[in-house]
């Protein structure tokens, strides 16, 4: 497209792709990241995943797979919490606030932890992050890493082209892989049985699922 007859880029091509970029840099400030999880409906989805979680048995370990500055770590007390996100900022926030918290700066397809080694692992907004090569290999691991019997606590938003609102802050959200509710459950059934799922709706439409691996 081209601006004014003159062999320039229309502005639009030029000023978003730059308005995105520094939007995701400014997100990935732990500080400014947590203010925006406040504003897009953290504490709503913390009392959801509360309900959740305070039915199931109390867990020795618990690993947060992309967890952050750990916004959902006070889910799990009594476990050890253990954390696991790429981003270093983001952990060293969570280590100064919560020295007993355990950070392993890794990726969440390839997790350094042993097979059968946790009772549960807590996936929250990480699947939109995942391309098609990668989410399957995260659910995966969510298999290989927890003890049979041991339980995932999955939640996050859907592609879900109805909500105006949804649409807008895809298309500004760091994650570029959002996905139907369906099929977020079907990757998580084909190698779990999932025992609890609801849908939900703040701003998006979102999946929380609670699955167990059984062999």
């Amino acid at each position: 497209m081209w601006f004014g007859g003159l062999g320039l880029s229309s502005p639009g091509t030029i000023i978003l792709p730059m308005l995105r970029r520094l939007l995701h840099w400014l997100v990935a400030r732990p500080a400014i990241y947590n203010l925006v999880q406040t504003l897009a409906g953290q504490k709503q989805i913390h009392r959801r995943l509360q309900e959740v979680v305070q039915r199931l048995p109390v867990p020795a370990e618990v690993l947060d797979l992309g967890g952050g500055t750990g916004l959902y770590r006070d889910l799990f007390a009594g476990a050890r919490y253990i954390c696991l996100d790429l981003e270093a900022a983001k952990l060293r926030q969570l280590k100064g606030a919560n020295p007993n918290a355990v950070v392993v700066q890794a990726d969440a397809t390839a997790v350094p932890l042993a097979d059968g080694s946790l009772d549960l692992v807590l996936c929250t907004f990480l699947t939109h992050h995942l391309d098609e090569g990668q989410f399957p290999l995260l659910v995966g691991q969510i298999h290989r890493i927890l003890r049979p019997g041991g339980q995932v606590v999955f939640v996050d938003a859907v592609w879900q082209p109805s909500r105006w609102a949804g649409r807008l802050l895809w298309r500004y959200d760091r994650g570029s892989f959002p996905r139907p509710g369906r099929l977020l459950a079907d990757a998580l059934g084909s190698c779990l049985r999932i025992e609890h799922q609801e849908s939900f709706s703040i701003f998006h439409e979102y999946l929380l699922a609670v699955a167990r691996k059984v062999i």
